[in-house]
């Protein structure tokens, strides 16, 4: 008998939906999202597939800003009404570091700090430094956060391309001119 009479339609059929179902099983993190990824924060465009890779399954998605104090502005993304991600801008003393910030951001524990200290980031956190041209808080630094606490979402490498891209929009804002 050839190998290829083994092959029978029926047995090419099962095996073609089963690999249909591995794929489907690994299509990304959209699996379990009932709800649309937003395209902003609070304001700030951003790409959706970075805030998506960050956001747990769920329903219903709640986008809140809050601004306690006039230095902050926070962006609060609740998934089925929990806490999932926050985005922050924060004015600090100049002088201050993205270690000083980072002491404040508990989803940054044991921090990887780039090369250039410009931004320091885990899987769940990150703290970078944004680049404003000119603003009206002489003597003050800006600078970005992001946090996840989602349960079992866990990504340095978006948790990287989030900051870095938000930071970057965040300069490009009114906030920094």
């Amino acid at each position: 008998m050839r190998p290829e009479a083994l092959l029978t339609s029926g047995t090419f059929a099962a095996l073609a939906l089963t690999a249909v179902g591995v794929l489907a099983g690994c299509s990304g993190s959209d699996e379990g999202k009932n709800y649309a990824v937003p395209k902003t924060l609070c304001g700030i465009s951003l790409d959706s597939g970075l805030i998506d890779e960050l956001l747990p399954s769920g329903n219903k998605i709640d986008i809140q800003e809050k601004n306690p104090v006039p230095s902050l502005k926070r962006c609060q993304v609740n998934v089925d009404g929990k806490v999932a991600l926050r985005v922050s801008q924060e004015w600090w003393q100049e002088g201050d570091t993205v270690v000083d910030v980072a002491q404040g951001v508990p989803q940054v524990k044991s921090a990887v700090l780039t090369d250039d200290s410009d931004f320091l980031f885990t899987g769940t956190g990150a703290v970078q430094q944004a680049r404003c041209a000119s603003s009206e808080r002489p003597g003050r630094v800006l600078f970005t956060t992001a946090q996840v606490y989602a349960d079992g979402v866990d990504d340095s490498e978006a948790m990287q391309k989030l900051i870095t891209a938000y930071t970057r929009a965040v300069e490009g804002s009114a906030v920094c001119r």
